[in-house]
């Protein structure tokens, strides 16, 4: 019994002392994610034939997006997006659209929309997907149109951890970019009036904004327990309108103004936002 307790005694001392000695070092980690703005497909709610649009959905910003003071994220937005959209006719009628829609942000000049934020990530965030589209005639000039799309997201990040407790010599601090592949979903409703050489359209639309957390604290004992952690995000919604000008048979130019604005949980506060884009498809 005696040589039972003496064993048992010092396996538990062992545990003690060594659990002291590896205490997990305690990190204070800030992050930066650059997104993309949550725009509204660039579209009229009209079907095209199939063929290819391609534009830039943020070329006039009434204001930078900020974060909202319930906020906790750091982000940066792409200030500069390209769009484009492979859109294929799904049947002789025209009305419905197989979509593969493509956007790139820049980290060139993108927004800061936190205080505080460690450099920007040295890349652009791309977004790849496949979707639908389709437009149903209400009269002989009125007509409505709605879109779903699902695509992924490769959002970058740029970390930065520093140890703040705990602290060992071998510890060093963290800097690194990670990219992660984030869902967005995109819906939208257009109607518009179609005069047959120019279309004149309003809709509205719902969007995920992929968020993070800027500030944080984390105990870790290895550089890749710190990553990330960037997340779905808070639904947003947009209300807009535009005008689609046909310039030839197979060419046609858009230009649209849209408002996001979030359902619930505020992240960013954005103003009106501007863009335009050119469509090359086939004749019918």
């Amino acid at each position: 019994m005696r040589a039972g307790t003496i064993l048992l005694s010092f396996f538990l001392g062992f545990v003690l002392l060594h659990g002291v000695g590896c205490m997990p070092s305690t990190y204070q980690i800030q992050r930066a994610a650059l997104v993309s703005p949550p725009a509204p497909p660039m579209w009229s709610g009209k079907t095209r034939p199939s063929g290819f649009a391609m534009g830039n959905s943020t070329v006039v910003w009434k204001n930078p997006p900020e974060k909202s003071e319930l906020s906790d994220s750091g982000l940066y937005v792409a200030s500069t997006q390209f769009d484009g959209t492979i859109h294929i006719d799904l049947g002789p009628t025209g009305t419905v659209s197989l979509w593969i829609p493509m956007s790139y942000g820049f980290k060139e000049a993108s927004f800061a929309a936190a205080d505080c934020l460690v450099s920007r990530p040295d890349r652009g965030v791309f977004t790849g997907g496949i979707g639908v589209g389709g437009s149903f005639p209400l009269s002989s000039m009125w007509y409505l149109g709605t879109s779903l799309e699902t695509s992924l997201a490769f959002i970058p990040t740029h970390i930065e951890a520093h140890c703040v407790a705990n602290c060992s010599p071998s510890d060093t601090d963290v800097d690194k970019i990670e990219t992660d592949a984030i869902p967005v979903i995109r819906w939208s409703l257009t109607g518009g009036l179609d005069l047959g050489f120019m279309r004149i359209f309003a809709g509205i639309g719902l969007r995920n904004h992929p968020t993070n957390t800027q500030l944080d604290y984390d105990w870790s004992y290895i550089e890749e327990d710190i990553d990330a952690e960037v997340q779905f995000g808070p639904i947003y919604g947009t209300v807009g309108g535009g005008v689609e000008i046909d310039l030839g048979d197979v060419v046609s130019v858009l230009a649209q103004i849209y408002q996001p604005f979030p359902l619930y949980r505020d992240d960013l506060i954005y103003g009106p936002i501007a863009g335009i884009t050119l469509d090359l498809h086939m004749g019918r």
